[in-house]
């Protein structure tokens, strides 16, 4: 998490009474519990996560999710494998105030989750989901302070953008930067703390900035993630099959950017 600017917000963070959030494309079936955001009121923090999910859902036109719900936590933001009574998903997320960045860097990650068919079994490649969670924080800020420059949710809120990315760089100087043809190596090297540890934030923090730059330079292959859980992790699966599964299950459109990812981390894909 950054220090620098560990928490940003503004002044003209609080919606100004009288007006109306933009309207933009449908998005999936969420809903917020109305309590536990300290000073935040709760349809301005519905804003902001609208306004989060839409820069990961517009790249997945034919998907359809569960609904969600969103919690205020207090151990850490999560999503739940246990759904609720009215089978929902439950995402927690452990913020409160006007700390926009905050809200938008744990509900990217979390969703991201979601997106990515998150289950509850073996976690010894889950680093790499992990990782594609990263990069989704990190994306999704990028791309609000872009987005919100030009139409934030509220008029009053355009000049809150530039936070988003002053928020992703201190991510971003916070960790190691690996060149592409150090991929494979940094895999080898990490491997077993990787499998043990896969939230490790100082080490899929390193991979994800990998696959930010990869994403970043075409958005639309978010998709790809739908099928990254398409079946069950077996116990002692390696990478190289994981990844292999992922492949087949993807359609055409999604295949060649998992052999790239295949490739630079030393897993060829015996298709």
């Amino acid at each position: 998490m950054p220090t620098r600017r560990q928490f940003l917000q503004t002044t003209t963070a609080v919606v100004l009474p009288g007006l109306a959030p933009a309207a933009g494309p449908a998005l999936p079936t969420w809903r917020l519990s109305p309590e536990g955001w300290g000073n935040a009121p709760a349809d301005n923090v519905k804003a902001v996560i609208d306004s989060a999910i839409l820069e990961l859902w517009r790249h997945f036109p034919r998907r359809t999710i569960e609904p969600i719900f969103i919690q205020r936590g207090k151990e850490g933001p999560i999503v739940h494998f246990k759904r609720n009574g009215l089978k929902e998903v439950v995402m927690m997320l452990d913020t409160q105030d006007l700390y926009w960045c905050q809200y938008v860097y744990q509900f990217a990650h979390e969703f991201c989750h979601i997106l990515c068919g998150f289950d509850d079994d073996w976690k010894g490649n889950l680093w790499f989901e992990e990782s594609l969670c990263e990069t989704a924080s990190l994306f999704v800020l990028r791309r609000l302070a872009e987005t919100w420059a030009k139409k934030a949710p509220y008029e009053n809120w355009r000049s809150y953008a530039s936070n988003f990315a002053e928020y992703a760089q201190d991510v971003i100087d916070s960790r190691v930067n690996l060149p592409d043809n150090d991929i494979e190596g940094f895999y080898r090297r990490h491997q077993a703390e990787l499998e043990a540890n896969p939230t490790d934030r100082e080490l899929n923090g390193r991979f994800s900035l990998f696959l930010l730059r990869q994403i970043e330079t075409a958005p639309s292959l978010w998709e790809s993630v739908t099928w990254l859980n398409s079946a069950p992790a077996q116990k002692g699966e390696t990478l190289a099959t994981y990844l292999l599964k992922w492949h087949n299950a993807a359609p055409a459109r999604c295949r060649g950017f998992i052999e790239t990812i295949a490739r630079k981390l030393g897993q060829p894909l015996a298709t």
